[in-house]
């Protein structure tokens, strides 16, 4: 397998890079990798460049791999202009447009990607706060328009006035490198939705039966049990799924 490393922030130096590196550096042989500096490349949209040789050489570096990982540090709360430059101009070529104007995935579909970001806020910070979200959004929504399927993600807060990369996060990056490449990945991600909604159901059912059990006021008539863990069972839900959808990033 082939991991191509697209580097969208402003210098090789700073932290984000380091993380890439580090991952892609641990990706064990025979696979092999490679990584465009987006800095390196002059990029304009097809209709203002016939032909374009940027973007063909880009596509045929895309063609190639099996595995994009995507590094971008957050900048005023979502990707940097070099990497947004880069997925505006090779928007027609990611995907494949409809006469109504519909986004479908092109012939990169079935493909794996990776992101990665960082932020100058704390890890709690971030946590609270979310800077890195837009940034991991923009990066899925991007990507799972043109069909690829997420292997994962890696932040890196903390970074003001750092040179150097945490242990932690060093650590993290070369775990996943490592795993790549080791087979052929498939898209099970109907059967995780499945069974996460699944687990969701089951652990709220248990919990409003057991408020129910607390509350016996709540379970005096059938009606009054019926209501009530309708209510209780919605709002513990509701919440769950908001933290499932919203907040899943691990911004820490």
């Amino acid at each position: 397998m082939k991991i191509l490393g697209l580097f969208g922030g402003q210098s090789t130096d700073g932290q984000t890079y380091q993380l890439m590196a580090t991952m892609l550096g641990a990706v064990k042989a025979p696979n092999t990798t490679e990584i465009i500096n987006l800095n390196d490349y002059q990029l304009q949209p097809d209709r203002y460049q016939h032909p374009n040789a940027v973007l063909d050489q880009l596509e045929a570096k895309l063609d190639e791999a099996d595995v994009w990982v995507l590094a971008s540090p957050t900048y005023f709360g979502t990707i940097s202009g070099q990497l947004k430059q880069f997925l505006d101009c090779m928007r027609p070529r990611l995907v494949r447009m409809t006469k109504k104007g519909d986004s479908l995935p092109g012939k990169y579909k079935d493909k794996h990607y990776i992101s990665i970001s960082s932020c100058f806020a704390s890890a709690w910070d971030n946590t609270f706060t979310h800077q890195t979200d837009q940034t991991f959004r923009t990066i899925d929504k991007a990507m799972t328009t043109a069909g690829l399927h997420k292997i994962t993600e890696l932040v890196l807060p903390n970074t003001w006035r750092e040179h150097t990369l945490p242990d932690a996060k060093r650590h993290a990056a070369i775990t996943i490198g490592e795993k790549l490449g080791q087979k052929s990945r498939k898209d099970d991600e109907t059967l995780k939705r499945y069974l996460l909604l699944f687990g969701m159901i089951a652990l709220m059912s248990l919990v409003t039966m057991g408020i129910q059990q607390l509350i016996p006021v709540l379970t005096t008539s059938f009606l009054w049990r019926y209501i009530s863990f309708v209510l209780v069972f919605f709002v513990l839900l509701a919440s769950l799924l908001h933290y499932a959808t919203f907040m899943r990033h691990k911004r820490r």
